[in-house]
């Protein structure tokens, strides 16, 4: 299948063309879609600058409403790419009071907890064991492919981000009703000349945005959270998903 995508991305490309957007990018993984770049030379946009650039502003708006300190809260990174990793723990350790992470970081755990320690002066926790210790984390950014989370453990009240290609966390939640996963953040598109095309609606995903509209952080331009097939208002998310679990 990547041949044959290689092969039409090849037909349509011109010596303008630099970047090229999937529409369902959970049709590949995140290899599939290095593999793709490295044979056609060009980038495909992912989302993963807006998703990093706005998930403090999101977090932060979230504990705000919840009426709780988001610096007492420790979050669990789950992830195998170490640069990506790096930038979302740079994002957060202002705003968060402990980081955990977990993945297929053996080789690189050190230098990484060294870069960290320097960078930001935050000690890293790294667990190889986490499923033990799911119910001690309140919020969960999961950005590795295929990785297998035991959600029998999470808490009710768990906030998740699956910002992996793939949303393997997602799929395995689709049968828990009872945890909601933001898959995606949303954004305005009608402003934009793109709404002409018949194949993009409004709102528009992160790696959509990214490409035609993405300069800097702006909240106006920030719709809301894709959980499943449905988008949700920060306001309602934590009314819907949050606040009516913690009272059962």
């Amino acid at each position: 299948m990547l041949e044959e995508v290689i092969k039409a991305i090849d037909k349509l490309k011109d010596y303008n063309t630099n970047n090229i957007i999937f529409e369902d990018l959970s049709l590949f993984s995140l290899k599939d879609l290095q593999f793709i770049e490295k044979n056609t030379h060009l980038k495909v946009i992912n989302g993963f600058k807006v998703l990093i650039l706005f998930l403090p502003a999101v977090l932060k708006r979230m504990y705000e409403g919840l009426e709780e300190d988001l610096k007492q809260m420790e979050v669990l990174i789950i992830g195998d790419e170490e640069n990506l990793t790096k930038e979302i723990i740079e994002s957060l350790y202002k705003i968060v009071g402990f980081i955990t992470i977990a993945g297929d970081y053996d080789d690189v755990i050190d230098d990484m907890s060294s870069y960290i320690l320097e960078k930001t002066g935050l000690s890293i926790f790294y667990s190889k064991k986490i499923n033990k210790i799911l119910t001690n984390y309140p919020i969960i950014i999961n950005l590795k492919d295929n990785y297998d989370l035991n959600v029998d453990k999470l808490r009710k009240s768990v906030i998740i981000f699956d910002f992996s290609i793939e949303k393997g966390i997602k799929k395995q939640l689709v049968s828990k009703n009872s945890i909601f996963c933001i898959d995606n953040f949303m954004f305005k598109a009608d402003h934009l000349n793109i709404m002409g095309n018949r194949f993009i609606n409004s709102p528009i995903p992160s790696h959509v945005y990214e490409q035609f509209n993405f300069n800097s952080l702006n909240f106006q331009e920030f719709v809301g959270l894709s959980i499943g097939d449905k988008i949700y208002s920060i306001d309602s998310f934590i009314d819907y998903g949050i606040r009516k679990k913690r009272k059962f």
